[in-house]
């Protein structure tokens, strides 16, 4: 990372910008093995595409038609193999060729540069609206660096170390006049959990209609829903295609009831999904100190269940990926699930900041903070340490090497100057 302040060439004078760039050796093992899958992608994408050409060739010269279904099939699995494809080239130039360059004008303005390889993207980024920088995630390599708006996170940069990614967003705090994260009581006397508050906005996907009469009603956004009527329109055209191929070249062709039955299922589910997209939803009626949660398929309507409480929950897996859940209570029923998301908890606090004003329903956000996850694992080093210390000699010796690893670590902290 490289702060510019004032120097000559393209920097204007009070211009600051900040560049990150791949570290760390483990990214050259990952692009040795992403270049070595790319050699068999580019062999599997000349193979298929040769195989194209030849069955639209016969078909030009014939007009045979018994080989458009595996054509079509062919097309459709060429355009899954060259995002696939796109998406590990694009991977490879991110852990070797790659930065992110953030850059702040003397009147306040943002600007992200993105470079992969020889493409190069900039965009402007809302600088009145962003309330925090913050690094997310824990652990050694820690998250991304992210702009915290009302509503959402912005990713900046992935880039660099974690040390990197943390004094840029200390620096671009005060550069801004940031206020610093909320400091809120937690558990315990003494600890403090920083967290960006919880603001009652909508977040995207979401919108709130007000019927004529009756109570308010949250439901998916209508925009979202014609964008994936109009996908899934594209993915019915296709497999409806493929199934009118296969029937018109009738029972006597090889393979048609082992393709066609699957592909009948799928043309069946398609339309079923169309069908929910154009007439279904599931929405959230907004009564006083009551959530609703029914499911409306054209004129008919179906309550699914009540809930007078709201929580957000961290979910971790077998392999210890966080994945983030807003969900409704109803004692003694199981939770409502409200919302999902993967790895961001910001929209959903949000949108549980929402709900909660506007049904005037309590809400727990039980996300840990990361100072309430650095206490954990301290006490997961405590017990460790203890039970090294009491498993005999070479436990002991084990138990002292990790004290003197958390002394170093402790006094690297302490060394970090305090920007």
């Amino acid at each position: 990372m490289d702060e510019v302040v004032g120097e000559a060439g393209n920097s204007a004078i009070g211009t600051t910008s900040f560049r990150f760039r791949p570290v760390g050796p483990g990214r050259f093992f990952v692009a040795a093995f992403l270049s070595l899958w790319l050699c068999g992608w580019l062999a599997g994408e000349v193979f298929a595409l040769w195989v194209l050409w030849r069955i639209l060739g016969a078909f030009l010269v014939s007009g045979e038609g018994a080989a458009l279904p595996a054509a079509l099939f062919l097309v459709l699995w060429l355009s899954l193999w060259t995002f696939g494809g796109a998406a590990a080239l694009r991977e490879v130039l991110r852990v070797l060729w790659s930065e992110d360059r953030l850059t702040v004008a003397a009147d306040g303005g943002l600007e992200r540069q993105v470079r992969r390889g020889p493409f190069r993207r900039r965009r402007a980024l809302p600088g009145r609206e962003i309330r925090q920088f913050q690094v997310r995630g824990a652990g050694v390599w820690g998250g991304p660096l992210v702009a915290e708006l009302p509503g959402r996170s912005l990713e900046i940069t992935r880039l660099g170390s974690l040390r990197q990614r943390q004094e840029a967003a200390e620096q671009l705090n005060r550069r801004l006049g940031l206020r610093p994260l909320a400091e809120e009581p937690a558990d315990g006397p003494g600890q403090a959990q920083s967290r960006i508050p919880a603001v009652p906005v909508l977040p995207a996907g979401w919108q709130e209609l007000t019927p004529s009469f009756g109570s308010p009603l949250l439901v998916p956004e209508q925009a979202l829903r014609r964008q994936q009527r109009r996908v899934m329109g594209l993915v019915n055209l296709v497999l409806g295609g493929l199934l009118a191929l296969m029937l018109r070249n009738g029972p006597g062709w090889p393979g048609f009831w082992a393709l066609g039955i699957p592909l009948a299922l799928l043309a069946l589910a398609g339309v079923w999904g169309q069908l929910w997209l154009a007439f279904g939803r599931l929405e959230w009626r907004l009564e006083p100190r009551v959530l609703v949660l029914q499911r409306r398929f054209g004129q008919r309507l179906r309550t699914l269940g009540e809930a007078r409480a709201l929580e957000l929950v961290e979910l971790v897996d077998s392999e210890g990926d966080r994945s983030y859940r807003l969900q409704a209570l109803r004692t003694p029923d199981p939770p409502l699930r409200v919302g999902d998301h993967a790895t961001d908890p910001t929209p959903l606090r949000h949108l549980g900041a929402w709900l909660a004003a506007r049904a005037h329903v309590p809400f727990d956000d039980r996300v840990p903070s990361e100072e309430q996850r650095r206490q954990q694992r301290r006490a997961e080093m405590e017990r460790l340490r203890q039970q090294l210390a009491g498993s005999g000699r070479l436990g002991r010796w084990a138990a002292r090497q990790l004290e003197r690893a958390e002394a170093a670590g402790a006094e690297a902290a302490a060394r970090r100057p305090d920007t």
